[in-house]
């Protein structure tokens, strides 16, 4: 049974403050800490330097950081102010950036100084404020939101196979962390360990808001650094982390001794955003001597389906979480099956929309008298309920857990001047996943090598987003 507390994110945290307001809500590791009160005030003050800067109710807000405690209290800054926003992966550049920019039209941009540097000529022309500025942010101000009114926006549409607004509400952004914090009873004594950046679900919502919804302490990295982990994990004992397969992978490698001292104060860790080689979960295992769960979703409908330490199976992806509502069909006919088809989910973590009638059209299907959602994956379940990952239908490819879309790569390489057709199909990477391989044929007379052509490609894209092979057919 799923209990929903009927409030934005912003406002349950803010209970959590004032329950606990001395308490240590996150914890930098440059060693900035921040109680739950400060993470209030300085929220607030942000949403009042938003507000003298003209954002009011509805607006966009487009927040480009890497993990840092700005990102946080820009976040909820920008709901304290009642504006949507926009959240964007710190490494986006160039044409997917101004793409991004253009689509969304924010009022203010809030960025990293040194997202504003290697990016100034693309952010011309839109009022920009840095870390610097918030810092220096004042006074409070609080707009009231309705349960929904639009949130926040991702663009990462894995269902429609491109590039664009996925729109959450209030009500769906809260519905997107508590399933997963009631079903992993993650409580205030709970100390998460964030290692995955903020501008993706996994490490928003699984790994930083599921803690401080619960009034816990979430330790914050920048980006994956062992030196840097074994420094906050020695300054707090974490006891859960949620992360890609790859941070797990890469813990084992490197120190199997560290792994191991992590079991005697973690409670649970949780991967999620690829595939997890059955032979990596158990490995993990046998070192902490915990469960290494696992948790199933999409931008699109975030936290669907975990595993809990008590219902737990290795390989699988779980079972639906509180208020889920999971139906397999047959992906030709939208008839339901028993044991394996495409997965149909409704439940409170399912996106507002999509901007694009169509796409909605697509992505919402009416089966047995209810409006479900199409996930575009395929998964099987067996008798004690715990289902299975089997494969996709949707066209994405994954490197490193990050979603790269094939349609957004081909239109680029249709923009150079020598490129008549374009496709480009994943090619398995090992513990990576899948990286870009673009097949091109060229248009009549003209002349152009791979070489040339991956680097136009390249100097236009997200480092993940690169394509590593370009192949000339005849």
């Amino acid at each position: 049974m799923y209990h929903d507390p009927g409030k934005p994110v912003h406002k349950i945290i803010e209970e959590r403050a004032r329950e606990s307001p001395d308490k240590v809500a996150l914890v930098y590791e440059d060693g900035t800490e921040l109680t739950y009160k400060d993470l209030i005030s300085k929220a607030k003050a942000v949403a009042n330097l938003l507000y003298e800067n003209k954002v009011r109710k509805c607006d966009t807000v487009f927040l480009i950081m890497f993990n840092r405690p700005e990102f946080v209290t820009s976040l909820l800054g920008a709901l304290y102010a009642g504006a949507r926003v926009v959240i964007v992966d710190a490494l986006t550049q160039k044409e997917d950036l101004a793409f991004q920019l253009n689509d969304s039209a924010p009022k203010v941009v809030l960025a990293d100084e040194e997202v504003l540097q290697r990016e100034s000529e693309t952010l011309k022309g839109y009022a920009v404020l840095t870390e610097k500025d918030l810092s220096s942010a004042s006074g409070e101000h609080e707009v009231v939101v309705g349960y929904e009114d639009d949130a926040r926006v991702f663009y990462y549409a894995g269902i429609a196979g491109r590039t664009m607004q996925v729109i959450h509400s209030h009500r769906s952004f809260t519905g997107a962390i508590m399933p997963l914090v009631q079903a992993e009873g993650i409580n205030a004594n709970d100390v998460s360990l964030v290692t995955v950046p903020l501008t993706h679900v996994l490490g928003l919502d699984a790994a930083l808001l599921s803690a401080l919804v619960s009034g816990a302490t979430a330790l914050l990295l920048k980006k994956f650094n062992m030196d840097k982990i074994k420094e906050m994990v020695a300054r707090r004992s974490p006891t859960y982390l949620v992360a890609v397969p790859l941070v797990f992978q890469t813990l084992m490698k490197e120190d199997e001794e560290f792994v191991k001292s992590l079991g005697q104060s973690l409670r649970w860790a949780m991967s999620g955003g690829a595939y997890l080689p059955p032979d990596d979960q158990r490995r993990w295992e046998e070192l902490t001597g915990k469960p290494l769960l696992q948790v199933y979703g999409m931008t699109e409908a975030p936290q669907i389906f975990a595993t809990t330490p008590e219902k737990h199976k290795i390989g699988s992806l779980g079972f639906p979480l509180p208020g889920v509502e999971a139906l397999l069909v047959n992906p030709e006919t939208l008839e339901p099956v028993e044991d394996q088809g495409e997965l149909l989910v409704r439940g409170p973590q399912v996106m507002k929309c999509y901007p694009d009638p169509e796409e909605n059209s697509k992505a919402f299907v009416e089966v047995n008298g209810k409006v479900w959602m199409r996930t575009g994956d395929i998964l099987a379940k067996d008798e004690e309920g715990f289902y299975y990952f089997r494969g996709v239908r949707k066209r994405m490819l994954k490197y490193k857990g990050y979603p790269i879309f094939p349609k957004d790569l081909e239109l680029i390489l249709l923009k150079h001047p020598c490129v008549a057709e374009a496709e480009v199909v994943g090619e398995p990477a090992g513990e990576v996943g899948q990286i870009p391989v673009a097949k091109v044929k060229l248009k009549e007379g003209c002349k152009a090598t791979p070489e040339e052509i991956m680097d136009f490609v390249n100097k236009r894209v997200a480092a993940y987003k690169k394509v590593r092979k370009v192949i000339i057919l005849e």
